[in-house]
């Protein structure tokens, strides 16, 4: 909302410009993602999670290249997404992902370590698989998707 630079704004025109920048500031920072890139993230997360059964050497190899892949998708359908000149995230509205999604791997780690239980990575993969679905549709529910 323009106002002429001899006039203050009224304060419910100052309230609307505010709404209108946060709007503007989500709509850079938060881009519409496909539906797809939340599958394929889940489907990392879940194959970075049972590499844990592999032998360390042979995990490292598995590991990596789901890593890049996640990377080149997020770096092209998230942070340089068409029109958004670099998309930046919030660090409180990853905390809760970051979170849950360490805490499934610190857990597993325990888990085996001082059981030999290796199936809780069967669990771990389902709870961060499930919390990538999760977070996406709440992310395309909120931001909206691209086609």
């Amino acid at each position: 909302m323009e106002t002429s630079s001899d006039r203050t704004p009224s304060p419910q025109e100052a309230r609307d410009a505010l709404a209108q920048l946060a709007r503007d500031e989500d709509a850079v920072r938060y881009p519409p993602i496909p539906r797809w890139f939340f599958l394929v993230g889940a489907a990392v997360v879940a194959g970075v999670t049972l590499a844990q059964l592999l032998p360390p050497r042979t995990a490292g190899i598995v590991v990596l290249p789901l890593v890049v892949l996640m990377a080149l998708l997020a770096h092209r359908y998230w942070f340089n997404t068409d029109g958004v000149s670099g998309a930046s995230v919030k660090v409180g509205d990853m905390a809760a992902y970051l979170t849950v999604f360490l805490g499934t791997f610190g857990i597993g780690w325990l888990v085996e370590a001082t059981t030999d239980a290796w199936w809780i990575w069967f669990p771990c993969a389902a709870v961060t698989a499930t919390t990538v679905l999760v977070t996406g549709e709440r992310y395309v529910r909120e931001f909206g998707h691209a086609r």
